[in-house]
């Protein structure tokens, strides 16, 4: 599953929501469900991982069903089996959904998409320097954006090493991260900074356009992904 191109795993991620929102009976979500079930066995993904992904949505669902169901029922006239029905589809489309995205997740990372569309990019024989400063923008916002979460966790880790603090409590990480928020961006701001001016200084950019360091190429298993893609569309649109 690793050696699939990110790509595949995008496109057959989008695939799988697609068919989701066309899901309109019982037969359509159980061939979805199933073919989720064979997919998260197919790649050793363990449940709990799933489970800790689709877990704020399992905690939303009863308070939306105590706030919806009295009103609707009121308001349509109709009992109360009657909107269970009637809402039955429209949440398991959301749990097939996010535990499709789940899986997606799991196997991609946003670095190794960014690569794929600049190898795409690069054999395509583009030239224009702002689509190659883009893709350099975005490389560095993710890359910045874990050495935000880790900075800030470290600080917080000394906080309570030190004991400076009672460290429960919502209010209290709100506190830390309002406090510790000024600094750690400015950090990262001199950090931008410096690199910024190591690539200015070795001549980064002058040639456009830029090599790719790890190109992702497509091959044999990316050709049977879209095969059983293809099965998988044509199963759905044979049910009822």
């Amino acid at each position: 599953m690793s050696r699939l191109n990110p790509l595949t795993l995008f496109f057959s991620a989008i695939l799988f929501l697609i068919l989701t929102f066309k899901a309109e009976t019982s037969l359509h979500l159980i061939w979805l469900a199933t073919s989720l079930g064979l997919m998260t066995a197919f790649t050793q993904l363990p449940i709990r991982v799933i489970a800790r992904r689709v877990k704020p949505f399992l905690y939303y669902m009863p308070v939306m069903l105590i706030l919806y169901l009295p009103l609707a029922v009121v308001l349509s006239g109709t009992g109360i089996e009657e909107q269970l029905r009637l809402l039955a589809l429209p949440i398991s489309r959301i749990f097939l959904m996010l535990s499709a995205m789940t899986i997606f997740l799991e196997f991609t990372s946003t670095a190794s998409v960014l690569d794929v569309v600049r190898t795409i990019w690069f054999k395509a024989g583009g030239k224009w320097r702002w689509v190659e400063n883009s893709f350099q923008m975005l490389y560095l916002v993710f890359r910045f954006f874990p050495m935000f979460r880790d900075e800030f966790s470290t600080r917080q880790t000394l906080d309570k090493a030190l004991c400076f603090n009672d460290t429960s409590g919502r209010f209290f990480n709100i506190f830390t991260l309002a406090h510790h928020l000024p600094a750690v961006v400015s950090n990262i701001f001199h950090r931008a900074e410096n690199l910024g001016m190591s690539m200015t200084i070795r001549g980064f950019g002058t040639k456009v356009p830029r090599g790719v360091a790890q190109p992702m190429r497509f091959g044999f298993s990316d050709l049977a992904a879209a095969g059983i893609c293809i099965l998988f569309i044509l199963g759905f649109s044979s049910l009822a």
